[in-house]
This record gives C-alpha cells, sequence and structure tokens, in this order.
C-alpha cells in the first residue's frame, strides 16, 4: 500500500504546478452606444477587417482571400460585414461583384478603417494596462 503522505505530497505538486499556470486575459469589443448597445467589433471581427485592410500594394483583394487568412469561410466572412452594418447602420466595406470567373473585391470604406484604428489603438493601450496589472498583482 502506498504511503498517504507520499500522496499527498504529489497532488500538492500537482495544485502547485496547476496554480502557476493562472493567470488574466482582458477581452473586449467596440459596441454601437444605441439604445440596444450591441458589440459591433471585436477581436475576430476585427481580425477580418483587418484582413481586407491589409490588400497587396493598395489592391482591393477578394473577400474569399481574406476570409481564408483568417480560417473563415466566405460566408461567415460575409455574414460579420453584414451584422457590424446591421448593428452600427453602415458598411465597413465597399464591395464590387465579380462575373463568372471572379474578380470581385472588398476593401475598407471611411467607416471600416475608423472602427480598426479604434480597436487597434484601443488594444493597444489594454495590452499596456495587462502588463502593468500582471508586475503589480500577484494571483496566489
Amino acid at each position: 500500500m502506498e504511503d498517504p503522505s507520499s500522496e499527498k505530497l504529489s497532488k500538492n505538486s500537482n495544485f502547485e504546478k496547476l496554480k502557476s499556470k493562472i493567470g488574466f486575459g482582458i477581452k473586449f469589443w467596440l459596441e454601437f452606444q444605441d439604445e440596444d448597445r450591441k458589440n459591433i467589433l471585436g477581436s475576430g471581427w476585427a481580425k477580418l477587417l483587418d484582413s481586407i485592410n491589409d490588400a497587396d500594394m493598395g489592391e482591393p483583394k477578394s473577400l474569399t482571400k481574406a476570409a481564408m487568412e483568417c480560417g473563415y469561410s466566405y460566408k461567415y466572412a460575409w455574414n460579420i460585414l453584414k451584422k457590424i452594418k446591421e448593428r452600427s447602420g453602415r458598411s465597413p466595406v465597399e464591395t464590387k461583384k465579380g462575373g463568372l470567373g471572379g474578380g470581385g473585391w472588398v476593401k475598407l470604406n471611411d467607416w471600416g478603417h475608423y472602427l480598426l484604428k479604434t480597436y487597434k489603438t484601443l488594444f493597444v493601450e489594454l495590452e499596456d494596462i495587462e502588463k502593468k496589472l500582471e508586475k503589480s498583482l500577484k494571483i496566489e
């Protein structure tokens, strides 16, 4: 039979190992502050806008390509853009339909640029806050 004290020691070391892995993170999103206060941009949706914005030499890219870069389907990416429009009242993109062989594109309009810039600015500020909290707070 195993010594109960060695079992207790083993459990404590596992417990300490688990405790050492506890941290925190801050998540945020932009909200459209009308009477419903609906979320319009979080990290995943900002990732899509950033991918759309990151076009080669200023040339617009296809939504299919932007979606693939984010690991999204075309339909999911299109639904994100529709939801931003529904919740804020304005689309974040300009689009051009392609023909049978494709050739369509999507690019951020002024609203999309504003949302993405605002999100990125807040993200940097929150990263700084997170670093300060990590230094000043110790989880025990």
